[in-house]
């Protein structure tokens, strides 16, 4: 027999408090997020599932002046697309907890959109008084608490044009680098007096061949190594990660090099105020995303942000404010600045509205644009 239970936040079973991963991102990070429940079933030997998930559709007005001097006006997903997570919990034996998640997101387009749709995370999940291990594909560790921002995470951030249709990029490039969704081993230390880390071997990301054609030479012999750790108090939270992966050369066509990362951030709470910023600095990568390019001379990037909210009962305000430098890139095109004002109210439990006001500055004013954008989430 399998029984229906439909499991409030409130409730002591941490079992049934799975969270989708952008919101289970924000707890991590001590940002305040919507209310979450799991509508949850048992069996009666033992075996739980459950399901959970959340809805962002944003209508963005925007003036951008590529690839055309345009206004354009377009309904999306923010930086994090419609997510259904499901979660399967076997019965504890031998003092390990073992689940399954898997999760399943699509973009909000005009017209077909099934190329949209897709999963980023299907994984085993092994803990017990030693920790957790993690195996399969899921977030990765580098950059993952500056991610935790109230105003990308929860709201819309940089927008790729006129003709969005996918998920904005939030401040990816323009704060934080992102850590992106890939199969890999992980463990999660328990908490230590407030002080917890982790450590992964990733698959490593590898450089598009299309954009870099030299890359065909390229091998990947070694996984990706990410790790981080951070130290969390009653009102403030520190934290700091890095990242290497190797890049080769199988016949010499270019010059084995080294794609490396670290960063440092903190974010802290007094009263309904609270102040978090992250600085981030990657050589050979660019400052966006894994194996962005063929980069053996590993040129330096960096990415940070500063980012002010204050909760009045259930309404939040927020500004933030961060950029983005590549050495890689001659010229100054190469560095960006984006601009976020929002403001998010919890009109239910589960029912979140938001507004937001987003421009990006360039270099050479190419790319540039404004954009008011209105929004709603649902949580569940």
């Amino acid at each position: 027999m399998i029984e229906n239970n439909n499991v409030p936040t409130s409730s002591n079973n941490h079992s049934f408090r799975k969270a989708p991963l952008a919101a289970a991102l924000l707890l991590a990070a001590g940002v305040s997020s919507p209310a979450l429940a799991e509508v949850s079933f048992e069996s009666d030997n033992g075996w739980k599932a459950g399901f959970n998930g959340h809805i962002p559709i944003f209508a963005v007005f925007g003036n951008y002046d590529q690839p055309t001097d345009e206004d354009s006006f377009t309904i999306t997903t923010g930086f994090n697309p419609a997510t259904l997570q499901t979660n399967i919990y076997a019965p504890t034996q031998n003092g390990l907890e073992v689940s399954g998640h898997f999760q399943m997101n699509a973009n909000i387009a005009p017209g077909d959109a099934n190329a949209e749709f897709r999963s980023r995370v299907s994984e085993i999940a092994v803990a017990g008084d030693f920790g957790k291990v993690n195996i399969g594909k899921g977030f990765g560790i580098y950059g993952v608490p500056a991610i935790g921002d109230n105003g990308s995470a929860l709201g819309v951030g940089l927008i790729g044009g006129p003709d969005q249709v996918a998920a904005t990029a939030g401040r990816i490039g323009n704060g934080y680098f992102y850590a992106n969704f890939t199969p890999r081993v992980m463990y999660t230390s328990n908490s230590l007096g407030g002080l917890q880390f982790k450590v992964g071997l990733f698959s490593p990301s590898k450089v598009s061949e299309a954009d870099f054609p030299a890359a065909a030479d390229a091998e990947y012999t070694m996984p990706r190594i990410e790790a981080n750790v951070v130290y969390s108090g009653n009102n403030f939270s520190l934290w700091s990660s890095g990242f290497t992966q190797d890049v080769d050369s199988k016949t010499g066509a270019f010059d084995n090099y080294t794609m490396s990362g670290i960063d440092f951030g903190g974010s802290v709470s007094l009263g309904g105020l609270s102040v978090r910023g992250n600085y981030g600095m990657t050589q050979g990568t660019g400052n966006g995303v894994f194996a962005a390019r063929l980069d053996p001379n590993e040129e330096d990037a960096s990415q940070w942000y500063v980012e002010t909210t204050y909760q009045i009962n259930r309404t939040t305000l927020g500004v933030s404010y961060g950029e983005g430098e590549d050495d890689f890139i001659a010229g100054d095109g190469d560095d960006t600045d984006l601009t976020m004002l929002f403001a998010r109210y919890a009109a239910t439990d589960h029912l979140t509205l938001m507004a937001e006001y987003t421009t990006l500055g360039t270099g050479d004013g190419q790319g540039e644009y404004d954009a008011i954008i209105f929004g709603s989430q649902l949580t569940f």
